[in-house]
């Protein structure tokens, strides 16, 4: 089934920068990827991405700009209407615009949502956010999604 998996949590809390961690790992995990759409430099990615790829016969779209005002909602129907994609990894804040966003592009479009923040911590945030990129991949592919 079609699936947003949507990183949320407050301001400041690593969503940006683990989803950046996901893409890392499925460019490194599946070389045979293909490139259908990046708007940065794919070998130098930062944070404020778009990533759009295909990996074993699914698209898979990560949109890392997921803070209130960005239009968030006009951008995931954008990238459904363009790319038709099997998943969606997107970050959010926990309640307001962002989530409504999420929530209205899955009802609109059929998409099943699966809701995961990221850990928090007050040191090591570089390697809890690469756990958390792990951790997400294993159940994308545990649940045959990629």
């Amino acid at each position: 089934m079609k699936t947003i998996l949507a990183i949320w949590n407050a301001s400041s809390k690593g969503k940006s920068s683990t989803i950046l961690e996901i893409a890392k790992h499925l460019l490194i995990q599946f070389p045979n990827h293909n490139i259908i759409f990046c708007d940065k430099d794919v070998n130098n990615l930062t944070v404020d991405f778009r990533l759009v790829i295909e990996i074993n016969g699914k698209i898979i779209v990560l949109e890392s700009q997921g803070d209130p005002g960005t239009r968030l909602e006009a951008r995931l129907t954008g990238i459904v209407n363009q790319y038709n994609p099997d998943l969606i990894f997107c970050t959010c804040r926990t309640r307001g615009e962002t989530v409504n966003s999420v929530e209205n592009t899955a009802n609109n479009f059929e998409y099943l949502t699966i809701w995961s923040s990221t850990y928090q911590t007050t040191h090591n945030h570089s390697t809890v956010n690469q756990v958390k990129a792990e951790h997400l991949l294993d159940l994308i592919k545990k649940l045959g999604l990629i």
